[in-house]
Parts: C-alpha cells; sequence; structure tokens
C-alpha cells in the first residue's frame, strides 16, 4: 500500500510526544513494505527523516489559531481548506494513496481548518481510506466534531478500548466509526538499538515475542563452568510448562572448528534433552550472519538484549564478581537466580536475587531428583507472577511492539478500510 502520514509539523521537537508517535508509525510501516509518504509543513525545517520514509513539504502553512466553532473561521482559513483540498487531491493522485492517517486533524481548533481540508477533498478521492487518530480525551463537543460528515471512507482512530463510546458520541457517531488500535512504545525505538541489535531481533523475533526471555553472555571456552547446560535444562522445562521461551547465548570467541564444536554440544543439548527449537527457542549469537560476532558480541548490543530480558539465570560454578550480574539487574524488570553454592553471588547481588544450589568450585553437589529442574522452574514462575514489574515489563514488551501491532491491529483495520473503500 502506498501511506499517507498527515501532519503539520515544522520539525521533530523532542519535547513533543506526537512527533515519536509518527516516527514510530511511519518506521513501522515502511518496515512491512509499505511505501510511506509523510507529509509535513511547507515550511518544514527539521532533520531529513530516514530514507525509507518519504517526507512531502506539502502542507499548505498558515499562523493557526484555536478555534471553538467553524463559525469564527476567517476567511484566511476558509482558504486554507480550500488550499488543503487541492493540495490532497493532487499529491494522493499522484503517489497513489491508499490510506491516509491524520494526526489529531478532525480533533484541535488548531488543526480544524485541515481537518476540513480533508472532508472538502474525499469526493475527489474515493478510494482512499482515512484514518484520523485523536491522542487526547474528547471533553466539550466541539461542532466540526461530526463524524458522519465525512462519509464512509473516515475512522477515528483512538488508543484505548475504555473510551470507545465517548469518542464515538463526541464526534455524533456510533461505536463502528472508532477502530482501536494502541499506540506503539517499542524497546527498539524509545532505547535506540543499534542496527545490529535490531537486524538481531528481525532475525529471532522470539527475543521480542515470546513470555519468557533469558540472556547469558558466555564465551566458548567458558560454557562449562558457567553451567549454560543447567541454563538451558530449566528453559526446557519453563517451556514444559507452557511458557513461549527464549535463550540468548552471547557465546563470544567461536572463531575455530573446535569452538564451534563445543557450542554443538550445548546445542544439541537444547535440541535433545531440553525440547528447546535451535535458532528460534535457544540461540547463539555466533550463528548470527550479519554481521558475525565469531570474536565478541557489542556491550552496546548485550546491554540492549538484557533490556528484552526478563529472567537471568546465572549457575556459574567459580566467579571472583560476575560483571553480568550487575549487568543483567541494571536493565530492570529482570528476576535474577544466582548460584548458593557459590556464597560470594550473595555478596555480590546483596541477597537480592532468588538463589538455588548448582554445586562450586569448593562444594559438591548433585540434583537431589529427576524433578530437580522442574522444581525450579515453577518456583522461578512463581515468583515471576509475584512481581508486578517484571509482568509490566514482559506485558509492555509483547504488546506494544511494533511488530505486534502492525500483525494485530494496523495491518487488520487497513485492510478493512480498503474493503471499505471498494478496494477488495
Amino acid at each position: 500500500m502506498n501511506i499517507a502520514i498527515l501532519t503539520t509539523f515544522m520539525e521533530f521537537l523532542p519535547g513533543y510526544s506526537l512527533t515519536g508517535i509518527v516516527k514510530d508509525q511511519a518506521q513501522m510501516l515502511a518496515k512491512y513494505g509499505h511505501k510511506v509518504f509523510l507529509y509535513v509543513s511547507e515550511k518544514y525545517h527539521g532533520e531529513t527523516f530516514s530514507d525509507d520514509v518519504t517526507l512531502c513539504k506539502d502542507v499548505p502553512f498558515s499562523h493557526l489559531k484555536d478555534y471553538h466553532s467553524r463559525s469564527e473561521l476567517t476567511e484566511d482559513h476558509k482558504g486554507l481548506i480550500t488550499k488543503t483540498s487541492e493540495m490532497l487531491v493532487k499529491t494522493f493522485r499522484e503517489r497513489k494513496i491508499d490510506i491516509a492517517f491524520t494526526h489529531d486533524y478532525v480533533f484541535t481548533g488548531w488543526f480544524m481548518p485541515y481537518g476540513q481540508g480533508c472532508r472538502l477533498a474525499t469526493p475527489s478521492l474515493p478510494n482512499v481510506g482515512w484514518m484520523h487518530w485523536i491522542h487526547s480525551i474528547p471533553s466539550v463537543k466541539s461542532d466540526w466534531w461530526q463524524i458522519n460528515e465525512y462519509g464512509k471512507t473516515h475512522k477515528i482512530i483512538y488508543p484505548n478500548w475504555t473510551d470507545r463510546t465517548r469518542v464515538a458520541e463526541q464526534y455524533r457517531g456510533l461505536d463502528d466509526h472508532v477502530r482501536i488500535i494502541p499506540h506503539i512504545k517499542d524497546l527498539r525505538s524509545f532505547f535506540e538499538f543499534s542496527p545490529e541489535t535490531c537486524r538481531f531481533i528481525d532475525a529471532y523475533p522470539a527475543v521480542m515475542q515470546n513470555e519468557i526471555v533469558a540472556i547469558l553472555p558466555a564465551s566458548v571456552d567458558r560454557l562449562s563452568s558457567k553451567r549454560v547446560d543447567k541454563v538451558i535444562m530449566i528453559l526446557g522445562e519453563i517451556k514444559a510448562l507452557g511458557k513461549s521461551v527464549c535463550l540468548v547465548i552471547c557465546n563470544q570467541w567461536a572463531t575455530g572448528r573446535k569452538q564451534k564444536e563445543d557450542t554443538d554440544v550445548y546445542r544439541k543439548i537444547g535440541t535433545d534433552v531440553a525440547g528447546l527449537v535451535s535458532g528460534k527457542e535457544l540461540i547463539f549469537t555466533s550463528d548470527f550472519e550479519t554481521p558475525k560476532f565469531d570474536v565478541g558480541v557489542p556491550m552496546k548490543m548485550i546491554r540492549e538484549l538484557f533490556l528484552c530480558s526478563n529472567l537471568f539465570i546465572f549457575p556459574t560454578r567459580e566467579e571472583s564478581f560476575g560483571l553480568v550480574v550487575p549487568e543483567a539487574s541494571l536493565a530492570g524488570g529482570v528476576l535474577p537466580v544466582l548460584n548458593r553454592s557459590l556464597t560470594m553471588q550473595m555478596e555480590i547481588s546483596g541477597q537480592n536475587a532468588l538463589y538455588f544450589d548448582f554445586g562450586s568450585y569448593h562444594q559438591q553437589w548433585e540434583a537431589p531428583g529427576p524433578t530437580y529442574w522442574r522444581d525450579l522452574a515453577v518456583i522461578i514462575l512463581a515468583r515471576m507472577r509475584e512481581n508486578e514489574a517484571i509482568k509490566t515489563k514482559t506485558f509492555m514488551r509483547q504488546k506494544y511492539n511494533m511488530d505486534n501491532l502492525y500483525k494485530t491491529a494496523y495491518a487488520p483495520v487497513m485492510q478493512e478500510m480498503l474493503s471499505i473503500c471498494g478496494r477488495v
């Protein structure tokens, strides 16, 4: 689809929340193969944005006024309505626009002339589906809040279900005039993830989508001492309890045949014993192709992967400190599971973690029975369910990322709009 996003921006001000909403929306639509035209003021003087989004400096400029009624329209702004309509008809035809998103055009008094321009252009653009975003709670009815005047090819878009009926009533319409699409709040854009991390998540979407995500940095020569097999076993038991899981091993120094063979040992434990799907639920960063991370994973990428995680299991048998413990914990919303047999781990973590025995260089230990790993998995899940920070972070990561919202909200509504316009 060819998609127009209509704003009145003259620049992307970092303190204006709407600019972030528009950026995420444009980047998401471009990511999924749509040709995106981002409309800004003809006097736009801000950033060039990105190569995969076409910036269109076509929106007629005017000194704006916060209108309370259409009866207050000045002659200049009546002319602005006409200019906006003519611009939309001309450029939409040239660019073969299928769907148009507007942002607050049909809501605020400041932008009312632009919204009226969209309404005026509609008869000349019968095959365009219009999706009008409203970003605040409608209160006192304005006389231009008349959704029926716009026609059947227009829908109001609102970010929550709770206020749907209220929004419809304020616009003298029905619930069917309103579609709900939550705002995007994606870890990748909010924390400005590196391109490498974004490509990694695209290659391994479980990092963003699955319920339980664990990250463990471990050089190939230390996979044994870090007890990676124990981490794999616990994740396998969590999966068996019905949870979707993802374990990423940041396995630095996977440079030679011996190192790759050692990695394969743990891959086999994951698939044959723990029941994890290699490359989907059990991921080694050395398998990533663009770029290759055989020698080491950049610290920025490890930090960003930790931000996606909610579980950190560290059954290491020997450490003097263990830098990954504070690194994982500082990401927030992560349950640390540490080795009680290695007593310094309680000191390093300030006794603020969940501790189990795994044995250590100074303490021999064997699992007390065949259900031990299942028992640990049950306890871990119970603790995660009791932690509001973990639950909230997991919910936000899964629900509001751009991939989930595109598939569950944007794509269905856009397809519906094409159908309404007689395009399907």
